[in-house]
């Protein structure tokens, strides 16, 4: 009985607690939710990388590529050059093997390369701005 009365006139000398102990709860069911959620969704086989090298390997992956590669000219889109060329995703589709020749362009390995080290430093850029402004 005096450990009740104890709880209680905390409860009621701190009101910050049981708001605290309810937005707790309200975050660790909403948290428990989304693992059932997650833990229920039909999965494809492999990681996303897996899929992705695989779907490089597929006769989709190559007709597409050879049609970029002829619409632009077996040259780099950006410097001109005419060897080491790469196809390169200028988006990815939510389902690889959706996209289209739009989602394509035609890049020399250097360009491709310069493409890939600015996008990697402009996430990181976003990243650091996101922690300056919390």
């Amino acid at each position: 009985m005096a450990f009740s009365n104890t709880i209680n006139t905390a409860i009621t000398a701190h009101p910050y607690w049981l708001a605290g102990g309810l937005i707790l709860a309200a975050v660790l069911i909403r948290f428990l939710i989304k693992c059932l959620v997650d833990f229920l969704r039909p999965r494809q086989p492999g990681s996303r990388r897996e899929r992705y090298y695989a779907y490089l390997h597929s006769d989709t992956w190559k007709r597409l590529r050879r049609e970029a590669l002829e619409r632009d000219g077996r040259r780099c889109r950006l410097c001109n050059a005419n060897t080491n060329l790469h196809v390169h995703h200028r988006y990815y589709p939510e389902v690889l093997g959706t996209e289209t020749i739009d989602a394509l362009t035609t890049l020399c390995q250097r360009c491709h390369e310069e493409i890939a080290h600015y996008r990697k430093r402009l996430k990181q850029n976003r990243g650091a701005d996101r922690n300056q402004t919390s």
